[in-house]
C-alpha cells in the first residue's frame, strides 16, 4: 500500500512502551499512515525489543532511524529525540503527569533548584536552546505553571490535553467484574492490589518483606495481586524477579508478569498498597482506597499531586494490624479522591479526541469521521500462568 505519511515511534523503555500503545491507537487503523517502530538506546531499555516483536510491527534499528527523515516521530520519554530527523516532534509523559525531581546528584550547581523532571530546559531544548517538540502533553493546566517557570521557550509547544491513561482507565471501569473474574477473584475476596516502583528507595527496594506478610496476615477472603514497574523486570531480568519473590508467591501472593498492562488490576482491586509510583494516583483516581508502604518526599515535586496526595494518605506501620491499616485507609478514600480527581486531568474523558486532533494537525492530514475512542484494556497474565523452571 502507498501510504502518505511516515511516523517513527521512539520506545525507550517498556514503560513508555505501555503508554505509546494508546497514543498509536489514534493512528494506526488509518491506511494513510505507515508507523514504523524503533528502540531508543536506554539503561532501562531490556524488553524493549521482545515486546515490540510481539506486537508485530514494523521496527527498524536506532541507527538506521537516525539516519531517515520522518513526517512525525512520537515518544513517551525525551532523550535523543532531538536525534531524529522529523518534519515535527510529539511526546507526552510516561506517569501521572510530573511528580518527579531530577535526582540532586543530577543538579547542575551544588544547592541548586531542582527541577522538575520533563519539564525543564534540559529535557525540552537543544544544544543551541531551540525547543525539540512541536507538542507536549500536559495532563492538567497545573503542569503550564511548571513549565513556564522552568522552560519558558517551550510554552508555545504545551497542549492541554488530559490522560490518556487515566481516560482508558475510566472507559474500561463497566468491565470490572470480568477483570476480578479472570484474574481469579472470587465475589466474597476483597482483592489487595499493591504496586512497586523501581529504585532502592521503592517498596520492593526498601520493604520486600511486606509482600509476605500480606499473604501470611490477611486471611482466605483477601487476595493480593502485586505489580511491580518495567523497570524492576529491566534491571535485574524477569527469571531473577520470579525467584526473589518465590516465597510471597508460595504463600498465596499472585503477580503480574513483566511487560503487562497493570490497568486492569486498578480497576478490580478493593484496596491499594503502593509507593510514590503513578499507580498510587491513578489507583485513587478511580476511588480505590490507598494505603502508602512509605513516601519519598526528596524524590517527588512537593508541589505535584502525588505530594499533595501523600498528605491525605496513612502510611504502613510496621506493628499495626494490616486490617486496621485497610480500614483507615477506606476511611480516607474520600479526601485521597479529592485530590486525585481535581489534579490528575482539566479535560478528563477528553484525551482522544484532543489528542487525535493535534497529531493529524501535526501529520497535515484530515482526521477521520469516525468519533475517537478508548479500547478496554486487556487483561494482564499473571506470573504463575508462566512455565517456572525452579
Amino acid at each position: 500500500m502507498n501510504t502518505e505519511r511516515t511516523v517513527l515511534v521512539g520506545v525507550h523503555t517498556p514503560t513508555s512502551l505501555l503508554r505509546l500503545e494508546d497514543i498509536t491507537l489514534l493512528l494506526e487503523d488509518d491506511p494513510r499512515v505507515q508507523l514504523i517502530y524503533t528502540q531508543v538506546p536506554d539503561q532501562l531499555g531490556n524488553g524493549v525489543a521482545e515486546k515490540l516483536q510481539q506486537l508485530e510491527v514494523r521496527t527498524i534499528p536506532w541507527q538506521e532511524a537516525v539516519c531517515q527523515t520522518f513526517d512525525l516521530s512520537i515518544s513517551a520519554s525525551l532523550h535523543q529525540m532531538g536525534e531524529v530527523a522529523a518534519a515535527r516532534r510529539f511526546t507526552a509523559p510516561h506517569g501521572a503527569g510530573y511528580n518527579k525531581l531530577w535526582p540532586a546528584w543530577a543538579t547542575d550547581e551544588p544547592g541548586s533548584e531542582r527541577q522538575v523532571y520533563g519539564l525543564d530546559r534540559r529535557s525540552l531544548l537543544d544544544e543551541h536552546d531551540q525547543p525539540i517538540f512541536d507538542s507536549i502533553v500536559l495532563p492538567h493546566h497545573d503542569h503550564m505553571a511548571t513549565l513556564t517557570h522552568q522552560c519558558p521557550e517551550a510554552v508555545a509547544a504545551a497542549v492541554i490535553a488530559g490522560d490518556p491513561c487515566y481516560d482508558r482507565l475510566c472507559a474500561s471501569l463497566s468491565a470490572r467484574d470480568k477483570y476480578r473474574s479472570r484474574l481469579g477473584v472470587r465475589d466474597a475476596q476483597t482483592l489487595v492490589a499493591v504496586s512497586s516502583t523501581w529504585g532502592q528507595r521503592s517498596l520492593l527496594g526498601s520493604q520486600r518483606d511486606l509482600l509476605l506478610r500480606l499473604t501470611s496476615e490477611l486471611s482466605v477472603t483477601h487476595r493480593v495481586i502485586a505489580t511491580l514497574h518495567p523497570a524492576v523486570w529491566s534491571q535485574h531480568g524477569s527469571r531473577q524477579v520470579r525467584t526473589w519473590l518465590r516465597d510471597a508467591r508460595a504463600a498465596g501472593m499472585d503477580l503480574i508478569d513483566a511487560g503487562e498492562d497493570w490497568r486492569a488490576l486498578v480497576i478490580a482491586a478493593d484496596m491499594m498498597i503502593a509507593d510514590h509510583s503513578s499507580l498510587a494516583v491513578y489507583a485513587s483516581s478511580v476511588k480505590v482506597p490507598l494505603l502508602l508502604s512509605h513516601f519519598a518526599h526528596d524524590e517527588i515535586d512537593p508541589h505535584s499531586v502525588m505530594a499533595e496526595l501523600a498528605g491525605r494518605s496513612p502510611r504502613l506501620c510496621p506493628s499495626t494490624p494490616l486490617l486496621e491499616q485497610l480500614d483507615e485507609a477506606r476511611r480516607a478514600q474520600p479526601t485521597q479522591w479529592d485530590v486525585s480527581g481535581r489534579r490528575i486531568s482539566t479535560v478528563k474523558g477528553q484525551s482522544a479526541a484532543i489528542l487525535r486532533r493535534e497529531l493529524y494537525q501535526l501529520l497535515g492530514l484530515s482526521e477521520p469521521s469516525t468519533a475517537a475512542n478508548w479500547p478496554l484494556v486487556p487483561v494482564p497474565r499473571l506470573v504463575r500462568d508462566v512455565v517456572d523452571l525452579h
